[in-house]
């Protein structure tokens, strides 16, 4: 949704972009500049009522590198939901919005550490390059779905750079035997997207004036089912993620807007 009572010094502030010779609408292209005023739009992902209890991962595979916790189990990354009921690693983002500060182009990295991916969520500018890492002499694998399609082989501590050519999400594994690991990046084509922390709580500031659409994205925690190779757990089904969408408004100053998580 469109913001207004701004001023965004760019050539252009928003563009509809025709499809060629289709007389279609495609995505708006976003347009970073100077923004006026110190809009910010604040709050938390917070879990309510009953916690769910989330079986842990066999570790089938490797485990002199694997089992970092000593009892052949992995517990359960995909749900991480503080004393005070935050809930770290959802995506809250601005839908829509073509026109603000400028996008970043800094680099990232995911890191397979202890069979494990660091981080679980992160978030990443469009065309900014990705290193992959490894710190295990083992082999490992990289597969990506979604707005990114890579299958990559690490056989040994290793690192390679990535660049993110296209918006979306990318749901990464391991198809090296190591079925629990599991990653999400979003990829995004402007800079209004934050990864909530440990207490839950995120910030998007620099927002022009105007009304919003705002997003909560959460990867889910439930398992729906299993696959097996040779009668071993190989890789682990889960359900859509979790989105949750309500309307801000932003003026002056701070705004706050709350998203819940429940059973």
């Amino acid at each position: 949704m469109r913001g207004f009572g701004f001023v965004i010094t760019s050539i252009a502030v928003m563009a509809l972009v025709l499809a060629s010779g289709t007389g279609h609408a495609q995505t708006p292209v976003y347009e970073g500049g100077t923004v006026e005023g110190d809009g910010k739009i604040t709050g938390t992902v917070t879990w309510t009522g009953e916690r769910p209890t989330l079986e842990p991962f066999e570790i089938n595979k490797n485990p002199e590198v694997c089992d970092t916790h000593g009892d052949g189990k992995r517990p359960s990354h995909r749900l991480m939901v503080s004393d005070s009921g935050g809930v770290a690693n959802a995506v809250v983002y601005l839908e829509g919005i073509t026109a603000g500060k400028p996008q970043s182009t800094a680099a990232a990295t995911l890191d397979q550490v202890g069979c494990h991916y660091e981080p679980h969520v992160q978030v990443v500018p469009k065309r900014a390059e990705l290193t992959l890492k490894s710190k295990d002499a083992i082999l490992h694998n990289i597969h990506m779905y979604g707005a990114a399609s890579y299958n990559i082989p690490f056989p040994d501590k290793n690192e390679l750079v990535k660049r993110m050519r296209k918006a979306g999400v990318v749901r990464v594994q391991c198809d090296a035997g190591h079925g629990w690991m599991s990653a999400f990046i979003h990829v995004t084509d402007h800079p209004y997207y934050a990864v909530t922390d440990e207490s839950g709580a995120f910030e998007l500031d620099d927002v022009p004036p105007g009304k919003y659409t705002i997003k909560m994205w959460h990867a889910h925690w439930d398992v729906t089912g299993k696959t097996e190779k040779d009668g071993v757990v190989s890789g682990y089904e889960f359900p859509d993620p979790i989105e949750q969408t309500k309307s801000v408004e932003v003026s002056s100053g701070g705004v706050t807007v709350d998203f819940t998580l429940s059973l």
